[in-house]
């Protein structure tokens, strides 16, 4: 059977999707990709992964929106899948209407985090609102990532109650594990990402150079930190993309000039070896103010038994368990990010009692294979048969 995945930009199948698409190849069933062409559909593709580039915008765009719908439409028609799954807000939405159009007899959603939610302005959560909930109509199933969006969307009527359900978020616990770690290998890579040895407390982050990943404040906040940690080291692991919406980068860089921190903080671009770099982290914050849905970022720091600093934002809330795993704070607030890190700096029994929690909680709640197999599960309730399980049979 045949399963497209659909999402705006080549980054998000490689990061996000990819493991998942494995797991469904592994089993037999035919898996596609559908998005924008860049690099990373290209590395791909030469990966023997069948990609199908059509142009997807990030952003409304009316004339561009609708030729990403015609050109999806063709494309569904064309190849007849079984199952259409469409990720990330934009694409969402242009290619649930598209296989609407094409007559796809299973539409899944998965919500990476509702573009509607408690930091939306009003207008802003209004006209997200009511496009969900009229695509919500010609789509079979929703999946969510949190608990706080399911809760939310049946509050709210999005949906048949029996249309939205959980998924999750899960990492490879096998891989982000710090017993995996090389010593040798590690000091090689501290020594090539610029962090002095006389750096003896290092904090770490992920995410793309956008302006609401909340890297700026933790900048601010590292300023603020050095008087009483004069050794300390900020690693920012991200790059920033061309189709960006808010690109950040330039902004950031000046910041971290203006407040002159430019030895003291390595900005180390798009990189494959994230263990590895989480594994040379003291702690892991991640100060967004974004729509977050769970963040993957967090989970992995969490299961390279890490403690962690987030902000109060969906996602991020219901990841880290305040006083357990690590500390929540307010979201665009360098004055309380700054107190919850120095907190944790001080106290090196209590970064490894949570850093410690934080492994537990990744391996009981979210390693990827449970993901996979409540994915599995929809599917079938679906209609979508899997071939080694049909022969076992």
């Amino acid at each position: 059977m045949k399963i497209l995945q659909l999402c705006a930009i080549g980054g998000t199948a490689k990061i996000l999707l990819l493991p998942q698409i494995n797991y469904f190849l592994s089993r037999n069933l035919s898996v596609e990709i559908a998005c924008s062409p860049d690099s990373d559909v290209e590395e791909l593709q030469k990966q023997g992964y069948i990609v199908r580039p059509i142009q997807i915008d990030r952003r409304i765009s009316p004339i561009s929106n609708l030729k990403s719908i015609y050109q999806l439409m063709k494309l569904m028609r064309q190849h007849q899948y079984d199952l259409v799954h469409v990720h990330t807000p934009i694409a969402a939405v242009l290619g649930r209407i598209a296989a609407k159009l094409a007559g796809i007899k299973r539409i899944v959603y998965t919500s990476h985090g509702f573009p509607f939610h408690d930091l939306s302005p009003p207008s802003q959560y209004l006209f997200y609102f009511t496009a969900e909930k009229i695509c919500a109509n010609f789509t079979d199933l929703i999946l969510s990532q949190n608990y706080e969006d399911t809760a939310t969307a049946q509050k709210l009527g999005l949906c048949q109650p029996e249309k939205i359900c959980y998924l999750g978020n899960g990492v490879d616990i096998h891989r982000f594990n710090r017993a995996r770690l090389d010593s040798t290998h590690q000091k090689e890579l501290r020594k090539s990402l610029g962090i002095p040895d006389t750096a003896d407390l290092v904090i770490g982050t992920i995410g793309r150079l956008t302006r609401k990943k909340g890297s700026g404040y933790l900048i601010e906040a590292t300023a603020k930190l050095l008087p009483q940690f004069p050794n300390l080291h900020v690693v920012i692991i991200g790059g920033q993309l061309n189709t960006d919406p808010e690109p950040f980068q330039k902004e950031l860089i000046e910041k971290i000039q203006i407040q002159g921190l430019e030895d003291r903080v390595t900005l180390t671009g798009d990189r494959q070896d994230i263990p590895e770099i989480l594994g040379l982290l003291d702690i892991f914050t991640l100060p967004t103010y974004f729509n977050e849905g769970l963040p993957r970022s967090i989970l992995e720091a969490m299961s390279m038994s890490l403690p962690i600093v987030a902000t109060d934002v969906r996602g991020c809330r219901e990841a880290v368990v305040h006083g357990r795993t690590g500390l929540i704070v307010p979201p665009k607030n360098s004055e309380k990010l700054a107190e919850a890190l120095g907190t944790l700096l001080a106290k090196p029994e209590l970064r490894q009692a949570y850093g410690k929690a934080s492994r537990e909680r990744v391996e009981a709640e979210y390693d990827e294979e449970m993901v996979f197999q409540r994915l599995m599960k929809f599917y079938q309730e679906l209609g979508i048969l899997f071939p080694e399980l049909s022969k076992k049979c």
